[in-house]
């Protein structure tokens, strides 16, 4: 099987387990809890953002992504990069809507201003770095066509993204530990037993490390810098 179609196939097996979670979230918040928040609805967004990432995907193998380009026509070969592009636009803003997701969770529980602030930082950097790279991923070149088309279209390479995007996989994975670590730091201010602080933090940081990484964990297989 092609590399492209394994590619495919093991993103829609994602997607699909993804919606389930992201539907089975909803029905617990609205119909059991009664109550959905501004977390809820960003979490939802990261399950679309996913399925758009997905299509995109599925759109580059049809053109030929995971097969040689130079086998490819040109029409082909450019918009299978094309679409790669679009792919990791999806992939990129939806990471940052997963940890403005979990940091809006978070918040909600937390008391200490030093915990808010460390937790605003957080979010706000990986929004602003993952704003920034995608506006550096559709500006690469001039003209802006010429990153995607290179044999057709003559151009001058003005920025290199790789940097960045190694940067931000490394501050995304940290920001994932950080939010995983978070709960334990503010759990010994509730009143209630040893144990059943450890059972709370455990099982807050399975939950946080899950909702911060379920959407874009193959990010640092398919990020800007493969392309």
């Amino acid at each position: 099987m092609q590399s492209g179609i394994q590619l495919a196939c093991a993103m829609w097996a994602m997607t699909a387990l993804s919606l389930a979670l992201v539907a089975l979230r909803l029905y617990t918040r609205i119909r059991i809890v009664k109550f959905i928040g501004a977390e809820d609805y960003m979490y939802a967004c990261t399950g679309i953002f996913f399925l758009c990432f997905t299509v995109s995907i599925q759109v580059a193998v049809h053109y030929g992504l995971g097969r040689n380009f130079w086998q490819l026509n040109l029409d082909d070969t450019s918009d299978a990069i094309f679409w790669t592009y679009v792919a990791n636009s999806f992939a990129i803003v939806g990471n940052a809507m997963a940890k403005l997701s979990m940091g809006l969770f978070l918040l909600r529980v937390v008391q200490s201003k030093f915990h808010q602030i460390a937790l605003w930082a957080a979010v706000t950097i990986t929004i602003a770095t993952s704003v920034a790279l995608t506006i550096m991923l559709w500006n690469q070149t001039t003209p802006v066509k010429a990153s995607w088309d290179v044999l057709r279209t003559p151009g001058t390479w003005n920025i290199q993204i790789q940097p960045m995007s190694v940067g931000l996989g490394v501050w995304s994975s940290i920001c994932d530990f950080f939010f995983a670590i978070f709960p334990w730091l503010f759990i010994q201010s509730l009143r209630m037993s040893r144990r059943e602080k450890f059972m709370l933090a455990g099982g807050m940081s399975i939950l946080v490390q899950c909702w911060s990484l379920r959407h874009y964990e193959n990010r640092s297989s398919f990020t800007p810098k493969c392309l």
